[in-house]
C-alpha cells in the first residue's frame, strides 16, 4: 500500500474550508484502511478548553472527528459515512467544529480517496449539501435594536494598546480574554496597533498549505499561530486596522453562532455607516462592502465555571489599504475558498477601506472611536494592568512564540 498523504479539500456555501490528509494502510487480510488522518481548514470550535490546559495537541471535536474517520471501512460509503460523522458531531463534552458539515468532510474524504476506494452513486450527499448550504445563508442584517440594547448595557473599558510585536499580540488577546472570563477585568475593547509585519494563521490552518513560508519570511514576515479559527492574515502595520473585544459570555446570551459575530461588530459596522462608508455583514464572519471582503473576525469562548463568568474573545481585522501584489506572494490559497464567490483570487475578492474615504487610517481609528459614547453610556479609558502584561509575556514565551506551537500543523 503506498504510504503517501492522501488530501482532498470541502467546503460548502458560505461555510469553511476545510481539509483531510489521510495516509492508508493494508491489514493482515491484504484490505486498505485508513491508518492516519488530520484535518485542517479556516473552521472554528466553540466553546474552548479551559485556557490554562489548552495546548498544540488539544483539537477537542477535531480530534474525534479524525478518530471517526479512522475507524470508516474502505471502500467509503459517503451515505454512511455522513449518518457516522454526524453523530459525532452532535455528541462531546459540549465543544462542537463551527463552519463546516458533515457533508464538507466526507467531500473532502472522496477528493482524498482513489476512485477505487469510494463508493459512488449514493446521491446523499448533494441533498445534505443542500441543506447544509442553506445553515449559511439564512443570515442577513442583525435585529439594529437588539444590537443597540446589548452594547448600551455595557459598562466598557477602551484600550488604544501601544505597538508590540505580533507573538505579544497574540499572547495579551489570551491574557485579556482569561482575565474578564475569570471576573477580573471589566468588559473591555482593545486596539491594536501592530509593531511588525506578519502572518497569522488561524488555529487549524495547515501552514505549509497556506502560507509560502520561506518568502514571507524573506519579505520580512513573523508567523504566529493565533488561539482563535479562522482564515489566514497578512498584517502590514500601516494597512491593517485591528481590535479585540473580551466580554462576559452573557452578552451574546441567547445569539446563535453567526449573529454574536454580527452583535460583536455592529458598533464597527454603524461607525464605518455613520462616516458614509458602505460595509455590512456577509458568510459567517466577514465584513464587506458591496465590492468585496473588508475584513475578518474569529472568536473563542472560555465556558462559566468556578473561576468566573466565562469570556468571549471576538477579533476583527479590517484592510484600510491592500498590497494584493504582496499578499499574493505570501499566500497560498486553496482554489476552493473561491468555489462559492463570484471571485478567482484574492486580489479581486478585497474591498479595502480606502476606496471609501480621504481619512488616514489613524484618522478613520479615531472618527470611529468617537462614535462609541452615542453608542455605550458607560465608556472608560484604560490600560492593560500589570498583571496582564506579565501574564502575556509568559503566554509569549511558552506558546505563541515557540516554532512548536506555530507549525503545529505542518
Amino acid at each position: 500500500m503506498n504510504p503517501a498523504r492522501l488530501r482532498g479539500v470541502g467546503k460548502q456555501m458560505c461555510g469553511k474550508l476545510a481539509a483531510v490528509t489521510l495516509t492508508l494502510g493494508q491489514g493482515s487480510d491484504a484490505r486498505p484502511f485508513i491508518a492516519s488522518c488530520r484535518i485542517d481548514g479556516d473552521f472554528f470550535t466553540e466553546p474552548a478548553s479551559v485556557a490554562s490546559q489548552e495546548s498544540e495537541e488539544d483539537h477537542g471535536p477535531v480530534s474525534r472527528l479524525e478518530s471517526a474517520i479512522c475507524d470508516l471501512p474502505l471502500p467509503l460509503d459517503p451515505g454512511l459515512a455522513l449518518e457516522k460523522l454526524d453523530r459525532v458531531m452532535a455528541e462531546g463534552d459540549g465543544q462542537r467544529v463551527v463552519g463546516v458539515s458533515p457533508w464538507t468532510l466526507v467531500t473532502a474524504l472522496e477528493r482524498a480517496l482513489p476512485d477505487g476506494l469510494v463508493i459512488h452513486g449514493q446521491g446523499e450527499p448533494d441533498r445534505l449539501s443542500s441543506a447544509a448550504d442553506q445553515t449559511f445563508s439564512s443570515h442577513s442584517q442583525p435585529d439594529q435594536a437588539e444590537c443597540r440594547r446589548r452594547w448600551s448595557g455595557l459598562k466598557l473599558d477602551l484600550i488604544r494598546d501601544r505597538p508590540r510585536q505580533p507573538v505579544m499580540q497574540m499572547a495579551m488577546d489570551q491574557a485579556l480574554n482569561d482575565a474578564v472570563a475569570q471576573g477580573q477585568l471589566p468588559p473591555t475593547l482593545r486596539i491594536w496597533n501592530w509593531g511588525a509585519p506578519a502572518v497569522i494563521l488561524g488555529r487549524f490552518q495547515s501552514l505549509s498549505r497556506e502560507v509560502h513560508v520561506e518568502r514571507a519570511r524573506s519579505l520580512g514576515f513573523t508567523l504566529v499561530r493565533r488561539c482563535t479559527g479562522g482564515g489566514t492574515m497578512v498584517i502590514q502595520p500601516d494597512r491593517a486596522i485591528t481590535y479585540s473585544l473580551y466580554l462576559p459570555l452573557d452578552f451574546v446570551k441567547g445569539a446563535d453562532m453567526i449573529d454574536s459575530y454580527r452583535i460583536c461588530d455592529y458598533w464597527l459596522v454603524r461607525g464605518l455607516r455613520m462616516l458614509g462608508i458602505q460595509a455590512g455583514w456577509q458568510g459567517m464572519n466577514d465584513i464587506a462592502s458591496p465590492r468585496g471582503k473588508m475584513g475578518g473576525a474569529a472568536q473563542r469562548r472560555l465556558p462559566a465555571g468556578s473561576r468566573g463568568p466565562g469570556g468571549l474573545l471576538h477579533h476583527t481585522t479590517l484592510s484600510y489599504s491592500v498590497d494584493a501584489d504582496l499578499m499574493a506572494q505570501v499566500l497560498n490559497v486553496d482554489p476552493e475558498k473561491f468555489r462559492d464567490k463570484a471571485v478567482t483570487s484574492v486580489r479581486s475578492r478585497v474591498d479595502p477601506i480606502d476606496r471609501q474615504t480621504t481619512l488616514s487610517r489613524q484618522s478613520l481609528i479615531d472618527a470611529l472611536l468617537d462614535t462609541l459614547p452615542s453608542l455605550v453610556a458607560d465608556l472608560h479609558i484604560s490600560s492593560p494592568a500589570p498583571e496582564v502584561e506579565q501574564r502575556a509575556r509568559t503566554l509569549a514565551r511558552q506558546r505563541y512564540g515557540r516554532e512548536e506551537w506555530t507549525a503545529q500543523i505542518a
